[in-house]
């Protein structure tokens, strides 16, 4: 709806292999924390691997695209969803704005640079010191991690305990066997 989220699509060209692409989606969301935090002090979450939550409500969602060869990514489109003064009539079940979470229309404009800052900020850290960093400050917003978790993938499911994420962004799952099975992609349940 007109004037309600903030609806953007990122262009980037990062210097990584096409399968280390999916810490591009992380960043994203640990950068719509950032910038929810400094801007209006509220405590936000990640479902991994691209949902943003507000008391186990969808707050923002982020969809990240790729052009690739077999050993380069020629670039990456992120789409980023972002519910900023959406009315609760508005919002599918299970989803919040910050205008729900805060009683007051928020500027999207403020909100929006703030959430520029803190990608190239977080872009320029994954540049510089790799995806260890972005990683870091991902696990310290999870709420999937060390939970009992089903993710739904390619028409079947992976259950077990949520135990980590790999340096790529892939969710690490310890099966009921003990095997442990990595994931890339799916719905976390």
């Amino acid at each position: 709806p007109k004037y309600k989220g903030i609806y953007l699509s990122l262009i980037l060209r990062p210097k990584i292999t096409p399968a280390a692409s999916p810490i591009l989606t992380l960043l994203a969301a640990v950068s719509i924390c950032e910038a929810v935090k400094e801007a209006l002090d509220l405590d936000v979450q990640i479902k991994w691997p691209n949902d943003v939550l507000i008391h186990n409500k969808k707050l923002a969602g982020i969809l990240t695209e790729m052009n690739a060869e077999v050993d380069k990514v020629n670039f990456v489109v992120i789409g980023i969803g972002l519910n900023v003064n959406n009315d609760k009539k508005s919002l599918i079940a299970g989803a919040t704005s910050l205008k729900e979470q805060v009683g007051r229309q928020i500027s999207r404009i403020l909100m929006l640079q703030e959430l520029l800052r803190r990608i190239e900020t977080n872009y320029s850290l994954l540049e510089d010191k790799g995806s260890q960093v972005i990683i870091d400050k991902w696990r310290s917003f999870t709420i999937t991690l060390g939970k009992r978790v089903k993710v739904y993938c390619q028409h079947k499911h992976i259950e077990g305990q949520a135990v980590d994420i790999d340096e790529d962004g892939g969710l690490l799952i310890r099966k009921d066997s003990g095997i442990i099975q990595k994931v890339m992609s799916g719905d976390v349940m």
